[in-house]
């Protein structure tokens, strides 16, 4: 371990005081993560094969809490929903950082093309909840066999219910952070299409936010043609193209996704939402609907307009935590290995960033794919599949990114807190 110290701390970035501190803590860690991997790859074959839909996790939480529970931490369920959070105190004061997974699959009927395919029929898990689930259990596995010598506590959220947007709400609303007090700092994982070994990191918005958009109009017997024109000047808000896949900067991607006449005589509703890379952008397309709304008055129509901001809040990286966690995620990757995000995509979000308003925080892409053995673990597409060795890989790196935080002195982060 001391050589190890000695190697480590040559490192760029990486200052040899810290080194020392945390290297021995980590080479325990990945002996544990070395040592459980087979069985850990085995608890999410299993919950592959038993994936629950958003606000039915009932089954996946069980399995998560015994396991927890097993080594010896703090456990709470039933958060939200089916949420579990649990805490491993170290046995050194300290400050605290949390990882937080969710657990929830997703509807799909096309073929599972892994040998253990998923048993419930319609359901599978190919947006990678079975993946990050597991990373956390590994994650667990690895901090508890160093709790005799750790400097302060790592908390572990199991979140239900991500991909209808509501589970983060719903576990802060029902006091997640209440027993154990909030974290100093909280990570996450989301995989994605890169190469297994490597993870992907941005500062700032990794993955754009959403609002809703609900329009109603009334005053005229025949709605008709004021509905088009709505449909139209909320669809022209955006920014790009949508079927751009990813974008620079900052845009806003409006959809109608639906127009009809309302269940009362006499109005029209027209529903939709717009991704938005910020919230200033998410305030141009509001003004914009509002200002061609108005114009809709002169054809004698009344209209109202409910636009929430953020109803899926996405996820923005704190830039001194993302920042600080490059060398320590470079020791465990090396340069290749962490790959820095230029662009947002378009299509897709996430809740997370409800527990950024929180807590600074910083979401990772992890990679699943394995381009020798045809493998695209790219997030909602009918063939996906994620190389399992990015279970290891991503609670490895975790940790050596929860180490370098709980062993750095007061202030290097510099995290910028809600």
């Amino acid at each position: 371990a001391a050589m190890c110290a000695v190697m480590l701390s040559s490192l760029p970035g990486l200052p040899a005081a810290r080194a020392q501190s945390t290297v021995p803590l980590q080479a325990e860690v990945d002996g544990r993560l070395f040592e459980t991997r087979n069985e850990l790859i085995e608890v999410r074959r299993d919950i592959h094969r038993h994936p629950e839909v958003s606000g039915r996790e009932k089954r996946t939480a069980g399995v998560i809490a015994a396991r927890l529970r097993a080594l010896d931490l703090e456990v709470r369920t039933g958060v939200g929903g089916h949420g579990v959070v649990a805490l491993l105190r170290g046995a050194l004061p300290g400050p605290t950082v949390a990882f937080r997974a969710d657990m929830d699959a997703v509807a799909s009927r096309d073929p599972d093309p892994v040998e253990f395919a998923s048993t419930v029929e319609g359901v599978r898990h190919i947006c990678g909840h079975d993946i990050h689930t597991t990373v956390g259990l590994a994650l667990a596995e690895g901090m508890a066999a160093i709790q005799d010598e750790l400097a302060g506590s790592v908390m572990f959220i199991f979140q239900p219910a991500e991909e209808n947007a509501t589970g983060a709400r719903a576990m802060l609303e029902d006091g997640a952070f209440d027993e154990f007090g909030a974290p100093d700092a909280i990570f996450a994982y989301h995989t994605a299409p890169l190469e297994v070994g490597q993870v992907g990191t941005k500062a700032g918005v990794l993955l754009a936010g959403r609002d809703r958009i609900t329009v109603t109009l009334s005053g005229r017997s025949d709605l008709s043609d004021p509905a088009d024109n709505a449909v139209r000047l909320i669809r022209e808000t955006s920014t790009i193209d949508p079927s751009t896949p990813s974008a620079p900067g900052d845009f806003a991607v409006t959809n109608v996704f639906r127009s009809q006449a309302g269940t009362e005589d006499g109005t029209w509703v027209i529903r939709g939402q717009s991704t938005t890379s910020s919230l200033d952008a998410s305030a141009r397309v509001e003004r914009s609907i509002r200002d061609g709304l108005t114009d809709l008055e002169r054809d004698g129509v009344s209209w109202s307009l409910e636009y929430e901001q953020r109803w899926i809040a996405g996820a923005a990286n704190d830039p001194g935590l993302e920042a600080a966690s490059l060398a320590p995620l470079r020791s465990i990757l090396g340069e290749d290995g962490v790959v820095v995000i230029e662009n947002v995509p378009t299509q897709f979000s996430e809740d997370f960033g409800s527990f950024q308003e929180q807590v600074p925080g910083v979401m990772y892409y992890l990679g699943v794919s394995n381009s020798e053995k045809g493998w695209v673990g790219l997030p909602h597409s009918p063939g996906y599949v994620a190389d399992e060795e990015s279970i290891e890989v991503g609670a490895r790196a975790m940790a050596a990114v929860m180490l370098d935080f709980l062993y750095s002195p007061s202030g290097t982060h510099q995290q910028s807190r809600p």
